[in-house]
């Protein structure tokens, strides 16, 4: 049973594996699972402007606890699903993985799944474990390739969205020996998507580095489509019709079918960005 998110006691404004370390310390039964799982194995899976000392202790338990600044998922947890790491009493990596492609919204699933993959995460044991058409839908989408859980959440947009599933980390040959790293696109017809994170795309050196390099894939047939931050969710949309444009305009042919999917996937972004 899910229990509501509780507030966070003035007293538990620590850092979140802190938290769960001392609770998994101080209640035998308790073992911390999905998000808080992930975040103490070292994912990035917090929701959007969410702060550690705001998001609550998430543990599963076979009743539930009454502990401040927790939430409870009662259920019984297989000894082998159990593992303690950084002190804390948490789901294997392989079990929250599950879990969270699982309990997370899609997007936010495949981005922790990504990151599951590069930590060793084997995709086809996750496969055989899976129970459920929705579940493997979700592994379906995973690629060890990205490099943040924001190119994750690009990916799922543009799969979803009736355009071909991109490449992740596409290597480009530069003059004198270089070479570039594409976050992800369609080598077959030169289009690539990046996204421009606020941490590493703001500064005006960065920019400027951006730009020559972007200026000299351009210079080799590329096209590259830049995805600002406020893409998400807003301007999916436009997003999903420039892309598709650019491919076109590349070479790309799709058909009667997927041309049909990916119109009806920008005019359902449009209504719910108007809503």
């Amino acid at each position: 049973m899910n229990e509501p998110l509780p507030e966070p006691s003035p007293s538990s404004r620590s850092s979140l594996a802190e938290r769960a370390r001392r609770v998994t310390q101080s209640v035998p039964q308790a073992v911390a699972c999905r998000r808080t799982a992930a975040h103490v194995w070292g994912l990035h899976v917090l929701s959007l402007d969410a702060t550690q000392d705001g998001w609550p202790v998430e543990l599963i338990a076979p009743g539930h606890l009454a502990i401040p600044g927790c939430v409870t998922h009662v259920t019984t947890l297989p000894a082998d699903d159990i593992t303690e790491h950084k002190g804390v009493r948490l789901t294997t990596q392989e079990r929250t993985a599950l879990d969270c492609v699982r309990w997370l919204p899609r997007m936010e699933a495949v981005a922790a799944l990504d990151q599951f993959l590069r930590r060793g995460v084997d995709l086809e044991a996750l496969w055989h474990l899976s129970t459920s058409w929705h579940q493997r839908d979700t592994l379906s989408l995973a690629d060890r390739g990205a490099g943040s859980p924001r190119e994750s959440w690009l990916r799922v947009i543009l799969v979803d969205g009736g355009l071909p599933r991109p490449s992740t980390q596409i290597r480009v040959s530069l003059a004198d020996d270089r070479f570039a790293y594409l976050d992800l696109g369609w080598p077959d017809f030169q289009v690539a998507a990046e996204y421009d994170g606020q941490q590493h795309h703001t500064s005006s050196a960065d920019q400027l580095h951006d730009e020559r390099r972007r200026a000299e894939l351009r210079g080799l047939g590329w096209r590259i489509i830049a995805v600002r931050r406020d893409v998400f969710p807003g301007q999916t949309a436009d997003l999903l019709h420039q892309v598709a444009d650019t491919l076109i305009q590349q070479g790309w042919q799709p058909g009667a079918r997927q041309t049909v999917r990916i119109l009806a996937r920008i005019r359902a972004a449009r209504r719910r960005r108007q809503r």
